[in-house]
């Protein structure tokens, strides 16, 4: 399925639901439709269906708090361990007033986060539910130019990018699309976290955090995870 794309900054969340009003309602839907509540054991499975309705608002809103990400910082992320990147960014802020053209070729990019949500009943735990959110980037024949050890400004690649949201080992949704790099990302582009705070020229620059990584295989930039959790409670009147 092909997502239709938002202006900037694009998010996951508009990414895999194509801007629904309501994403929260959409992936309590996709988990019921998937069985993913029913399957995590007997507390669960005890529940009245107003009980299960609840579990699942409760699920699908706290997950896609934590899922909600911005796709031009996932692939920010692994372009901050691109050598060439890295490279022109030290030799252009050594000398400020050289420039220079960084053909990044085909590459991929792999961002894997993995939170899970608590659940409890009457505030005692009835179960974990673990989501799995996994981008891939592919880049093709990309060509960025470095000033003052910042990207500049990006030039003719493209890009297809594949998302996949998963929970309790489920594909609940999953969308490509075919993306301008240029207008994912904001220029200038800072690659060293110490550069962040100071853009050159004045230019304005939106705070990017700096996430975990993890090694990746040897055709790949490095995988981009984060492991969050959160914890989902209501209660239920006595019987």
């Amino acid at each position: 399925m092909t997502a239709a794309i938002p202006t900037r900054p694009l998010t996951t969340s508009a990414f895999l639901f194509g801007g629904a009003q309501d994403p929260d309602q959409v992936l309590a839907q996709a988990l019921k439709e998937h069985g993913v509540l029913g399957s995590l054991g007997p507390a669960l499975q005890g529940l009245s269906q107003t009980g299960r309705e609840a579990a699942g608002s409760q699920t699908a809103t706290i997950a896609h708090e934590l899922l909600d990400l911005d796709l031009g910082e996932l692939a920010v992320a692994g372009w901050r361990k691109h050598a060439a990147l890295t490279a022109a960014a030290d030799r252009t802020r050594a000398n400020p007033g050289r420039s220079e053209v960084v053909d990044l070729a085909t590459h991929r990019i792999t961002s894997v986060h993995r939170p899970y949500v608590e659940l409890l009943l009457n505030d005692v735990h009835i179960a974990t539910v673990r989501f799995e959110l996994r981008v891939e980037f592919l880049v093709r024949a990309l060509v960025a130019t470095v000033r003052h050890g910042h990207v500049a400004s990006l030039g003719f690649g493209a890009c297809d990018v594949t998302a996949t949201l998963a929970a309790e080992g489920v594909q609940l949704v999953k969308q490509q699309a075919h993306l301008d790099m240029s207008l994912l990302i904001p220029m200038p582009l800072p690659l060293h976290p110490q550069d962040g705070d100071a853009p050159p020229d004045g230019a304005e620059q939106r705070p990017v955090p700096s996430p975990s990584l993890r090694p990746a295989p040897p055709t790949s930039l490095p995988t981009v995870g984060r492991f969050r959790r959160q914890r989902a409670g209501w209660s239920m009147p006595a019987q």
